[in-house]
């Protein structure tokens, strides 16, 4: 069966009506549902072969629970991905080197100049957070939408902050010249890692914007 533009339409508007919001999740089934009905040779109508089609793929009448299980099934992904970043930074010499010598260096700063130690741990949570800003307002004129890859990236990158309030919140005063430099080299290591993921998310959402 030959699908027009407009019947691809059809299943788009029908995929988003039935509870799957992000565009890279509905680009994906759509795909998988053209091609279905595309290797019907039959000669049923449209929606007979679409319906079928749904069926054929389990998604008949269960979106909403599809939705939700695309959302597990990436962040799965994700998790994945923003953990083996992590390992690999430690596993490169350059990278390893790096956060050593800021491990060292931070140290070192918070013996000689203790008073000082607090404003260079707000500028290294800072940054991370302005380069979100920048990212996301790339994104926004990207016009990437309500995209699954995206609020993974962004989550994913973001991480680092979420982790960070806790331990700084209990840090004992006796022991800040001890762990605020581990703890802040831990963060520089997960933000790292998450701005990786990031512009994996990115580049693979700008990638399938480009098939629309």
């Amino acid at each position: 069966m030959k699908i027009t533009k407009e019947q691809i339409q059809h299943v788009d508007n029908y995929l988003k009506n039935e509870g799957i919001k992000f565009w890279d999740v509905r680009l994906e089934m759509v795909d998988h549902l053209v091609s279905d009905m595309e290797n019907y040779s039959g000669s049923a109508d449209f929606q007979t072969v679409f319906r079928q089609s749904l069926i054929n793929a389990n998604w008949y009448k269960n979106l909403k629970e599809i939705n939700v299980q695309s959302w597990k099934s990436t962040n799965k992904i994700y998790r994945k991905k923003h953990f083996t970043e992590m390992v690999n930074l430690v596993k490169q010499p350059k990278s390893l080197i790096g956060f050593v010598l800021f491990y060292l260096i931070f140290s070192r700063v918070t013996v000689v100049f203790p008073e000082v130690s607090e404003t260079i741990s707000l500028i290294v949570l800072a940054a991370p957070i302005l380069i979100l800003i920048y990212e996301s307002a790339k994104a926004w004129r990207k016009k990437l939408g309500r995209s699954v890859n995206m609020q993974y990236g962004l989550f994913y990158f973001s991480f680092g902050l979420i982790m960070i309030n806790l331990p700084l919140e209990l840090l004992p005063k006796e022991y800040l010249n001890l762990l605020l430099p581990l703890i802040m080299t831990f963060y520089l290591l997960i933000m790292t890692a998450g701005y990786k993921v990031y512009r994996y998310a990115f580049n693979k959402a700008l990638k399938l914007k480009h098939l629309l």
